[in-house]
């Protein structure tokens, strides 16, 4: 699947968002404990507080767009006759 998280980002963003909404973290907060279990940024580098706020409102958004009803509308129909 296109654009599928892999297993290590989606252990990262289901940790972030845990400590976000469940212990009520700051994103330095966050950043700051992940760091200290080791965790770095997807791209290798520091995990501060701007790439833990990254991670989780794209995590937050992807899962509602993945969650939500699909949209669907008709429009113009057309009845022709042979």
């Amino acid at each position: 699947m296109l654009g599928a998280y892999s297993p290590d980002q989606k252990e990262l963003f289901e940790r972030v968002l845990w400590m976000r909404e469940t212990k009520g973290l700051t994103f330095k907060g966050i950043a700051d404990a992940l760091v200290a279990d080791g965790y770095k940024a997807p791209r290798g580098g520091l995990l501060g507080a701007e790439s833990v706020f990254s991670i989780y409102k794209k995590g937050v958004r992807r899962v509602a767009r993945l969650n939500a009803s699909p949209r669907l509308e008709i429009r113009a129909v057309e009845v022709l006759s042979f």
